[in-house]
């Protein structure tokens, strides 16, 4: 079998399957496992996000989705020589990573028409239900990767069943800001918090910054969707200068935190069990001691 990958959580999963030795292509964005960089790149995004600030990312998208362009290229040639038998997308976001319309002149050349799986998880159940079906076409058992991640989650369940819920924001963009949607909700309750502001099992959304200012967060998380840590801290003075950031509970006793969003947050992967561990360790550290500080740290507040 000769796979596509334009998404990196299907990467991931097919690496985590056995199956990376068939994948030859991937898009831009698959970086994990570090085996997946050393394959042939078939995409790239029509713009350059690391030398952009939020509020510009946000105005391209919304203007590449007013002129119905996409924010991707398929390298056409490329793909024709790879002659792929199984293209993996998703179909959660055409914002993320390409789609299948993005596909569609791909798919018209291709000869013989290759199958296209994609993945589209809005909760934690989704998620496996994706790697259970990838792996079906891989011809692979997924039953002892999902019981090890199980494993993992019941771990966290049991420790914060019986402990007190702390009040938190997930922001997933900063300018302008975003409430997080689709599995983080479940992620923030599973890991004892609970986020007023969050839509489960929907899309992130926009909101006012004054929802954030009411909802008075004790914790604060940025994790700025397909955003690096450097490019958070770059960006954090538009968050830290909006009217009523010092008073937010979270400001005031020091519980705002970056983390990689991309790795452990934004993408319906396998390691958003990584980024349940990640908020348990933020949320209750007397409970887990906090291990993965690359991941994640408090952020250098101005006084």
């Amino acid at each position: 079998m000769r796979i596509l990958s334009f998404q990196p959580t299907s990467t991931e999963m097919a690496f985590a399957l056995g199956g990376g030795r068939s994948i030859v292509g991937v898009s831009h964005e698959c970086t994990y496992p570090a085996a997946a960089r050393r394959k042939p790149v078939v995409s790239t995004c029509v713009i350059d996000p690391a030398r952009m600030s939020s509020a510009e990312i946000d105005r391209a998208v919304v203007s590449a989705a007013k002129e119905g362009k996409s924010l991707y290229q398929v390298d056409r040639e490329l793909v024709l020589r790879l002659k792929p038998d199984l293209l993996l997308t998703q179909s959660l976001c055409e914002v993320c990573a390409t789609s299948p319309s993005d596909l569609r002149e791909v798919l018209q050349a291709v000869k013989p028409k290759p199958r296209v799986l994609a993945l589209h998880a809005h909760d934690f159940e989704g998620m496996f239900a994706d790697l259970r079906e990838l792996a079906d076409q891989l011809g692979k058992d997924a039953r002892p990767l999902e019981k090890r991640l199980r494993t993992r989650i019941t771990a966290v369940l049991k420790k914060t069943r019986t402990l007190p819920k702390r009040r938190v924001f997930c922001m997933e963009w900063i300018d302008p800001v975003f409430a997080s949607g689709h599995w983080v909700p479940e992620m923030v309750a599973m890991a004892g918090g609970v986020d007023p502001l969050a839509s489960a099992g929907k899309e992130s959304r926009r909101i006012e910054w004054s929802e954030v200012v009411a909802a008075a967060p004790e914790v604060l998380i940025l994790m700025p969707c397909g955003l690096s840590r450097e490019q958070t801290l770059r960006d954090l003075p538009m968050a830290t200068s909006r009217p009523g950031w010092r008073d937010l509970p979270a400001v005031r006793s020091g519980e705002v935190w970056h983390a990689d969003g991309p790795s452990y947050f934004n993408g319906g992967g396998l390691r958003l069990v990584d980024g349940l561990e990640i908020l348990a360790e933020i949320l209750h550290p007397r409970v887990f001691p906090r291990r993965r500080g690359k991941a994640y740290a408090r952020l250098p507040l101005p006084r």
